[in-house]
């Protein structure tokens, strides 16, 4: 498909500036929004905004989830593993699950299949190579400033990176992934290595995560949770330490290298939003809280909204509010106990069978399955957070103001009815 400088295709569908959906960013999340009205059958016009140009997209991350079935890109997955451990110094817990396999998606297959999709569909079109930079919007639209001039639209889907901050309630987590090949074969390259809490400095929540791919080439992570994101030295002194001082080997050759933070907050993507702008990917909060993982959530928010666009109403949320209540405790317990949380994530992968662990981390559980977890997990931590959770909400609570009379008694219930007003 011949395009023209500035990333636009020269075939464009839709004449003039206005478009019923604009996207902006074209990253997973703007590219799969995309997929799924196209899928839905969505009869508007579509305008997806990217400041990178088609040559620009490239690998830039790794994508790692369990395949529950509700994914519509797993056929680009590269690997599939069946097995995983868990370990620190003195323990190693081992899993395995034939029906939920861990898929490894490159960024680049996914950017490819997804522009090729768009670029086919009549009611897209690629403004690419220019960014998205003022949005405005009104009851009549939205209306964003780009190079190239004014775009507007009946609505905005807004995934813009947004550079994350420490929060109050939540952690970030940060990290730093080398593919490397060392100069002994010392991986297991038919079993992923989820957390290795080894090296994990006192106070802090440090794993590593490496996917095998060969006996002498993996993807290695430093992963941190913290209330800020880690340098990128500090992460790679990590993994050099744990390639050296844990493998007992060297690095031969890095032959790529991924890097990012995650907020982890059950509180992003709450706020009011204008009526025609919908936020959406880490934007809108759709990362798991208490892990991070954000690819299925993409996809089946990018669904839902679609299927509200098509159909005008709203379609129900996979989030439910028992998740977000699990994932506010769990939080609260990796942020305020960090010195508990390698025992409490062994305890879960040994006590929680496979496929129920997996449901869960994937929100694709029954209530017996979050209960099957929360018995596996320690009470006494989590009893506390609870607790503090109470505390923090009644504490952070508005405060009624008091009309100035006295209270009046209710005979039916036989106790003071004060009447507030905010």
């Amino acid at each position: 498909m011949k395009h023209l400088q500035a990333g636009v295709r020269d075939r464009v569908p839709h004449a003039g500036a206005d478009f019923e959906t604009l996207i902006l960013g074209g990253g997973l999340a703007g590219l799969s929004s995309a997929q799924a009205l196209i899928d839905e059958g969505f009869e508007g016009s579509v305008c997806i905004i990217e400041p990178r140009t088609r040559s620009d997209y490239a690998r830039d991350r790794t994508w790692c989830m369990w395949d529950i079935g509700a994914n519509p890109l797993s056929h680009l997955a590269t690997h599939r593993w069946s097995r995983w451990i868990v370990r620190d110094e003195h323990r190693v817990v081992r899993a395995a699950s034939e029906q939920h396999p861990y898929l490894r998606i490159p960024a680049d297959r996914v950017y490819d299949h997804l522009l090729e999709q768009a670029e086919a569909a009549p009611s897209v079109t690629l403004k690419l190579g220019t960014a998205a930079d003022r949005l405005e919007h009104d009851a009549t639209g939205v209306r964003v400033s780009t190079e190239q001039g004014v775009v507007r639209g009946r609505r905005a889907l807004d995934s813009r990176p947004v550079r994350w901050r420490s929060s109050r309630t939540g952690l970030l987590q940060s990290f730093l992934g080398w593919e490397l090949s060392t100069a002994d074969p010392v991986f297991d390259s038919d079993e992923v290595v989820l957390m290795d809490f080894r090296l994990r400095a006192p106070g802090v929540i440090e794993f590593f995560y490496v996917l095998p791919f060969a006996p002498d080439r993996a993807l290695i992570e430093s992963t941190v949770f913290g209330s800020e994101s880690r340098s990128l030295q500090y992460h790679e002194e990590r993994i050099n330490r744990y390639v050296s001082n844990v493998l007992n080997t060297s690095v031969r050759e890095v032959e790529y290298t991924e890097k990012g933070v995650i907020p982890m907050n059950v509180d992003i993507g709450r706020e009011r939003e204008p009526r025609n702008v919908r936020r959406i990917g880490l934007r809108g909060g759709v990362a798991k809280p208490s892990t991070g993982y954000a690819f299925l959530r993409i996809q089946d928010d990018a669904r839902r909204v679609a299927r509200e666009l098509v159909t005008g109403s709203a379609a129900p949320q996979r989030r439910m509010t028992r998740a977000r209540f699990l994932d506010g405790i769990f939080l609260s317990f990796l942020r305020n106990q960090p010195d508990r949380a390698p025992q409490a994530f062994l305890r879960l992968f040994d006590r929680v069978h496979a496929d129920d662990l997996v449901a869960f981390l994937s929100e694709a559980g029954t209530l017996s399955t979050d209960w099957r977890v929360v018995r596996a997990l320690p009470p006494a931590p989590f009893l506390a957070e609870v607790g503090r959770l109470s505390r923090d909400m009644i504490g952070s609570a508005p405060i009624p103001r008091l009309e100035r009379r006295l209270p009046s008694m209710d005979p039916h219930q036989g106790s003071p009815q004060v009447a507030a007003s905010r």
